[in-house]
């Protein structure tokens, strides 16, 4: 990548392919000591799971953000697959005439909607993905930045696509056949941790090759509503988002009072906050329905989220018992995440006179799910072993 930039969505991958790298190490570790009570072999593979869902993740975030950056300044050339995005009539209604969501809301929702069940690890489907938000022939690029930076045993477009085939083909080897060797049947394939780092090295390299062929984002433009910075609303915020920031400032002191989180009231529908486990949060947001309270499970591999899931849905009866009420257990087939939720059916943002009431009912739905789910043993912090990750 060129020297003076970088994107979140990069750097989010950075850190997850270091959450494997992690694996690895304590895989090294436990090796070493000789343990004999499992196989040291399924933290190495779960750590070559980990990573190429961690590319999986990476190629969406920067499809969405860039997309959405694209969408919202027209002075940005776009690409020609960029016009081939659809969208359906229903978000055009409700930004265009009714002004019941921004464009930057509803289409970021469209985008997670569209691509989120989609699957970004073979070459073929980055290559088709990115297509959208970039004009250059991406493997030929990939292979050119790589000739040029001289890395390793990765030198062309041949290598780095054959590459990346061999890493997700293993990877579904893992997943889907439990890694048995295709001659017997019977034994697994061996694997080693050195053999798991190289992978995670391969992929960081394509990655950033990859990023570099993307080139720096496009600049995501603001509307500004206020010339100068005023105790009444913050520069370069939409009406709507200024409204989302004076609600959640205003129930900062509930936020402050429990200790949820120390983050700034956000200007945007949602404010999630950490759960205490990586990959799931606890989350309060405005929806088109009204208004959201729940827990939500947003690890980077989908089929660790549905294991921590079926954990809390095997023990529904109890914890809806304990939280007093309704709640839905949405799997949410077509995603990669799952949610425990429930709903208050109405409000809407722009009626201030209600926000009181949606406070109260924000702040005692989160102490008593989160109680519920404390009293069956708190957030699950189980990891899906490597042969139930679906593609």
């Amino acid at each position: 990548m060129e020297e003076g930039w970088t994107t979140a969505a990069f750097q989010g991958l950075r850190d997850n392919l270091n959450y494997a790298r992690d694996l690895v190490s304590g895989g090294n570790l436990l090796e070493k000591l000789g343990t004999r009570k499992f196989d040291v072999g399924d933290l190495y593979r779960a750590a070559w799971v980990q990573a190429v869902s961690a590319l999986d993740h990476w190629v969406h975030r920067e499809l969405y953000d860039r997309a959405l950056g694209f969408a919202l300044n027209v002075d940005q050339p776009r690409p020609p697959r960029f016009f081939d995005l659809q969208i359906p009539m229903q978000m055009f209604e409700d930004v265009h005439h009714h002004g019941s969501v921004t464009l930057q809301e509803a289409f970021a929702t469209h985008l997670r909607s569209h691509f989120g069940h989609q699957s970004f690890q073979a070459p073929d489907k980055i290559r088709q993905a990115l297509g959208h938000v970039s004009t250059e022939p991406l493997w030929p690029s990939v292979g050119k930045v790589l000739a040029a930076n001289g890395n390793g045993d990765l030198k062309s477009q041949a290598e780095a696509v054959e590459c990346l085939r061999n890493i997700v083909n293993r990877r579904n080897r893992i997943a889907h056949e439990t890694d048995r060797d295709p001659e017997d049947g019977t034994t697994r394939l061996s694997i080693s941790a050195d053999e798991v780092m190289q992978t995670i090295e391969h992929v960081e390299l394509i990655a950033a090759a990859i990023a570099t062929v993307l080139g720096a984002p496009p600049v995501m433009p603001v509307q500004p509503v206020h010339d100068v910075e005023s105790e009444n609303g913050a520069i370069g915020l939409t009406p709507k988002q200024e409204l989302y920031r004076q609600f959640w400032t205003e129930f900062k002191p509930v936020v402050e009072r429990h200790g949820w989180t120390k983050s700034n009231p956000p200007a945007q529908n949602w404010w999630n906050m950490p759960a205490g486990v990586t990959g799931a949060v606890w989350g309060l947001s405005y929806a088109m329905f009204g208004c959201r309270s729940e827990l939500y499970f947003e690890h980077v591999d989908p089929a660790t989220n549905l294991a921590r899931w079926r954990v809390l849905h095997e023990r529904r009866d109890e914890i809806m018992a304990g939280f007093g009420g309704e709640l839905f257990f949405d799997e949410l087939p077509k995603n990669k995440g799952c949610r425990i939720e429930t709903r208050l059916n109405g409000p809407k943002i722009t009626d201030r006179a209600g926000w009181p009431q949606v406070h109260r009912w924000l702040e005692d739905t989160q102490l008593r799910l989160r109680a519920a789910v404390d009293a069956v043993g708190g957030v699950p912090t189980v990891v899906a072993p490597p042969d139930s990750t679906d593609v």
